[in-house]
């Protein structure tokens, strides 16, 4: 009877088949966590150039430069850092609504490849990686925090912005008039459409730091009457000294046409009632908004770029 015995080259060559498998698998997880992890690198300083580029974009735009400026200034940003545009695998693509309401969109896609070491053996020699960053831009029309206080144009073209440029206001004289039509006059108001300004509502909104919602140049404001109001002084001198607040900037005839920051610095309640502050410059608070569905805000705010993804 004979014996079956294993050949030793046979079982040898089992053993090199699985270690070129067990090798094959070890290069390509070695591949993705050194290539994957380069990759992430460059997908975060990829991104940062994106962003980059959609801020210039729409600051090009901001100057004059039209469309074929915004497109340039993504182009040569992105550049600048690395990413030529057609050279290479990288691509870099602009695009922009159609003018809006107070602002439009800038969107810069950034697509280049990675280089792979490991993952190249198995077939994968780069991994194309896109970024995409949006940015929106314009004359800022909404705000959050807006405070009973509001302004003619007058006062701000005329008062100037800055530290420099502290003015005493007061309440329009006694009369038919509510709303201020001079440099040097103000008035509190209340944020409603055909109602009666209530002098409670107004010293909440002060003793709260302004209205909580979403305020823009649709709303309507009604100014108070003339009167004494002298709790909206004294509560302002305690919760608004040394504050900055948006607050809205009327025509003559109580329209508001753009927001402005104010910086109070005093408010006075006595037999001659005032307030004093200068507006800020320049105007580019974190609150202002730029709400599409309302009108534009001219030129009260500074042109505002916000990266919004």
């Amino acid at each position: 009877m004979r014996r079956l015995v294993s050949s030793p080259r046979r079982e040898g060559g089992q053993v090199l088949v699985i270690f070129a498998l067990a090798l094959t698998a070890i290069v390509a997880m070695t591949g993705l966590v050194l290539d994957g992890g380069a990759a992430f690198v460059q997908r975060r300083n990829q991104q940062n150039v994106a962003d980059s580029a959609a801020m210039a974009a729409a600051y090009a735009y901001g100057m004059g430069g039209g469309v074929s400026g915004a497109q340039a200034a993504a182009i040569s940003t992105a550049a600048a850092n690395g990413y030529t545009d057609g050279s290479g695998g990288v691509s870099v693509t602009m695009f922009t609504n159609a003018a809006g309401g107070a602002g439009r969109t800038f969107q810069v896609n950034l697509s280049g490849p990675h280089a792979n070491n490991f993952a190249g053996l198995l077939g994968m020699s780069t991994w194309q990686i896109t970024t995409t960053a949006t940015t929106k831009a314009g004359w800022p029309n909404g705000v959050t925090g807006a405070m009973p206080i509001i302004f003619n144009q007058r006062a701000f073209d005329e008062n100037g912005a800055g530290v420099g440029n502290e003015a005493t206001y007061t309440e329009p004289p006694v009369g038919s008039q509510d709303v201020p039509q001079t440099s040097s006059t103000f008035n509190w108001t209340m944020y409603c459409d055909q109602c009666n300004a209530d002098s409670s509502v107004v010293d909440d909104l002060i003793i709260h730091g302004g209205l909580s919602t979403e305020t823009t140049l649709n709303d309507k404001i009604s100014p108070l009457n003339a009167g004494s109001h002298t709790t909206l002084y004294s509560d302002l001198a305690l919760y608004g000294i040394g504050g900055e607040f948006p607050v809205p900037i009327v025509d003559d005839n109580g329209l508001m046409v753009g927001w402005a920051m104010f910086h109070v610095t005093g408010s006075v309640g006595g037999s001659t009632k005032s307030i004093s502050g200068y507006f800020v410059s320049p105007i580019n608070a974190n609150n202002f908004l730029i709400v599409d569905t309302a009108p534009s805000g001219g030129h009260f705010g500074n042109y505002t770029v916000k990266l919004i993804n």
